[in-house]
């Protein structure tokens, strides 16, 4: 295989016997890199696993799993779970000669031809596992409510009324830039429930909230900005602001939520564009920030005048406890105040993925700038969607569907809680968060672990989660012993199940760890002997 002679190089220089990990992971990325830009390594070239490197290397998996991680990030490597890791076709832009040159074959070198923006998801594109599934495959890995939660037949009555009854036009029509009139109403009566005040001008209807995230980013981030995020934080809005050549800075959380001593030394050293929040049932850690952290956090975006973006995207799915203000609500009670805030929300995590609607709610002079924004991509949001959710939220169906939900979710939440005390009750190095709702718990293992690793036990057990090193700014060995497990998606006795076969995988991979460690101590060992 190419890649022993390319390792070759190393072994002969005696990667055990190398002053420290740091040494060994910096020559593994050099080597690689080196090979794949002199050609000797092409695209599609498949590279050994962890486990198969580190032992031919004979060292510590860790070393070549920090390894492997920066070359991802660098778009040089890419790993689908089932299928291993192979020489990136981002690679192929790679070499020291990077002028727009035709391929031998004749075709369109496209990496040549990506923006800025292109390239900087990149090191987003190989973090991304290729997860197995199946139907015998239990699957705690999307962040998506289940099928059988669906509100199907109401959704079913209200097309069949609405074509009945002559509506059909107004399905099939351009809906206005800002959203459908009716829907605009029936988005700031429901939001009136929860205690958030909206005047028209302030809102707007939007695809979806990572819509929300985008467009604000458009709106506010200009290459090397600082934007202000917890750490860890959602995926998809790391790789939406690392795109846009954003610097992130981020702020770590314990259970109340951000950490307001790091949020101000950040804001002093930094002065970001913004902070990006999630105060309720955060993803991916699920923990809801505390009343005293949200004032606090609005006393200090204050103090150094610095908007805050407020994602809300399951604050409509609470299973205990009483729902707390959101930070808009809360910035209303200084006058003024809640024009530091803008605030965003989803009908898809409580309803249905394809139901793709949302909601922004800002300062009007911020509104109009977004406004326009959203039509240079997406001229107007679904019309036939924006009818058919008007209908089910002025019948009064959307509350009925969130106590049915809410109900459902929360017994599942108990029952992932119950597993886990009862799989993992052995293995006490194991924690993880209890969420009062969302859709997210998020597990820490004992510290030298890899998620990745895990990840390709827990495949052989049929269970797959979503790696928690996904969720960090940089991905760090630091990073790498958390996952996020989404509890809404099985009924009760498949997240019993599921929970068992995690517990199973994490154990066999434990005990290799162990019989790694245990051989590379060996054969340090007899390396001394020899020294000696």
């Amino acid at each position: 295989m190419i890649w022993r002679e390319v390792f070759n190089e190393l072994l002969e220089q005696g990667a055990s016997n190398a002053s420290g990990s740091m040494y060994v992971y910096a020559r593994i990325v050099e080597i690689l890199k080196t090979a794949i830009e002199d050609g000797r390594m092409k695209v599609g070239d498949r590279l050994p696993t962890n486990r198969e490197l580190a032992a031919f290397l004979k060292v510590d998996r860790s070393t070549v799993a920090r390894a492997y991680l920066e070359l991802a990030q660098l778009g040089l490597i890419a790993s689908q779970v089932g299928r291993g890791t192979f020489v990136s076709a981002l690679a192929a832009n790679a070499g020291p000669a990077s002028n727009i040159l035709p391929l031998p074959s004749g075709e369109l070198n496209w990496p040549n031809r990506f923006s800025r923006y292109a390239e900087g998801l990149s090191s987003s594109i190989n973090k991304l596992p290729q997860l197995a599934s199946g139907d015998d495959y239990i699957s705690f890995a999307g962040g998506i409510p289940s099928q059988d939660s669906y509100p199907s037949d109401d959704f079913q009555k209200i097309v069949l009324d609405l074509l009945g009854g002559g509506r059909g036009a107004s399905m099939f029509d351009y809906s206005p830039f800002a959203g459908e009139p009716d829907l605009r109403q029936a988005v700031t009566a429901h939001l009136a429930l929860r205690g958030i005040a909206v005047r028209d001008q302030e809102l707007l209807i939007l695809s979806g909230s990572q819509q929300g995230i985008d467009l604000v980013a458009n709106l506010l981030i200009n290459p090397g900005d600082h934007v202000l995020v917890e750490e860890p934080t959602y995926f998809w809005a790391i790789s939406n602001f690392k795109a846009r050549q954003a610097q992130l800075v981020g702020c770590a959380l314990d259970d109340e939520g951000i950490n307001l001593a790091a949020v101000e030394a950040h804001l002093i050293r930094y002065q970001p564009k913004f902070i990006y929040v999630m105060p309720n049932s955060q993803n991916p850690t699920g923990i809801t920030m505390s009343l005293a952290r949200r004032r606090g956090l609005l006393a200090l975006a204050r103090k150094y005048q610095t908007p805050i973006l407020e994602d809300d995207f399951s604050g409509d799915l609470v299973y205990s406890g009483e729902p707390l203000p959101s930070l808009r609500t809360l910035a209303a009670e200084v006058a003024g105040g809640e024009n530091i805030v803008i605030y965003q929300g989803t009908f898809s995590k409580a309803l249905c993925p394809g139901i793709r609607l949302g909601w922004l709610v800002g300062p009007q002079e911020v509104i109009d700038r977004l406004s326009f924004a959203k039509r240079t991509s997406d001229l107007a949001t679904n019309s036939m969607v924006q009818v058919i959710l008007t209908e089910f939220l002025q019948k009064g169906l959307y509350q009925e569907h969130l106590n049915r939900v809410n109900r459902t979710y929360g017994q599942r939440r108990d029952a992932i809680l119950a597993a886990l005390a009862k799989e993992f009750k052995a293995l006490p190095e194991v924690s993880w968060t209890v969420p009062t709702g969302g859709l997210f718990i998020w597990l820490t293992l004992p510290k030298g672990t890899s998620n990745r690793d895990l990840l390709e036990f827990a495949v052989a057990e049929k269970v797959v989660f979503s790696p928690g090193d996904l969720c960090f700014l940089e991905s760090e060995s630091s990073s790498l012993n958390y996952l996020r497990l989404c509890f809404i998606q099985n009924a009760e006795p498949q997240i019993a199940e599921g929970i068992k076969r995690l517990a199973q995988a994490l154990t066999k991979y434990l005990a290799h760890l162990a019989e790694d460690r245990l051989a590379n101590s060996h054969r340090q060992r007899r390396n001394e002997h020899v020294l000696i």
